[in-house]
């Protein structure tokens, strides 16, 4: 009788045994799927947010392009307006690119899908740079670019200062003055240009600074991804 219930002990512990052991390997799986579930999503996510960089990395590209273009029209300016004589074209030419400013609108679809995910990711360092660069770097690089747009309204929209020596103005594209010998002109223009400078060096510097964050980030998320495919 004795060996009978021993033996049924034994088996029910071995019973139990195999239980236990199959719940733990379900979990198991199961947690691997969900791993697994998690990681694809992130590497989509990733190379979303990539993307988006790159694209953002091209539309950088061309606003440095111009505030150097600008910078150098300013620089020319600054040069012969307290001449006698200037050349109608070189004026009319370096005007334009002086009355250029350009608007700036960031690319963050992929990263508004990690922010509805939670912002978190394997990597929290990751995380925390790519919030950054999003949330406050990106916002303040917009911000400098609105400061050259608004001065340079603020130029146009004050009908007592240079716009009364334009015949035709076309942004970014071409100007005509009507007396570009005029000295009230080219002391207005040379009242106007020379606090415009630093504003458009503090912004290009700020550009500059921005295209290095959004290279440094690219990096690492290329590696990040590179990690993820072993």
């Amino acid at each position: 009788m004795e060996n009978k219930i021993s033996k049924y002990f034994k088996y029910a512990i071995g019973e139990i045994v195999l239980v236990v052991i199959g719940i733990l390997i379900a979990l198991q799986i199961n947690n691997w799927n969900e791993n697994r579930k998690s990681r694809t999503t992130e590497t989509y996510v990733l190379n979303e947010i990539l993307s988006n960089l790159n694209e953002d990395a091209a539309i950088l590209n061309d606003i440095i392009n111009q505030r150097y273009i600008t910078k150098a029209s300013v620089a020319n300016m600054l040069g012969y307006l307290q001449k006698e004589n200037i050349s109608k074209d070189s004026l009319e030419k370096d005007m334009v690119n002086f009355l250029t400013f350009e608007r700036y609108f960031p690319i963050n679809n992929a990263y508004e899908i990690l922010k509805s995910k939670g912002l978190q990711l394997s990597n929290n360092n990751l995380t925390s740079k790519i919030s950054r660069y999003y949330d406050y770097e990106q916002k303040k690089m917009n911000r400098s670019i609105l400061d050259v747009e608004n001065a340079i309204l603020s130029i146009l929209e004050d009908s007592s200062g240079i716009p009364r020596f334009i015949e035709s103005l076309a942004l970014n594209k071409n100007v005509s003055i009507i007396d570009y010998n005029n000295p009230d002109l080219k002391k207005e223009l040379y009242r106007e240009i020379v606090p415009f400078k630093n504003n458009n060096i503090g912004t290009l510097n700020t550009l500059i600074v921005f295209q290095n964050l959004n290279q440094a980030l690219r990096k690492e998320i290329e590696k990040e991804l590179k990690l993820s495919d072993k």
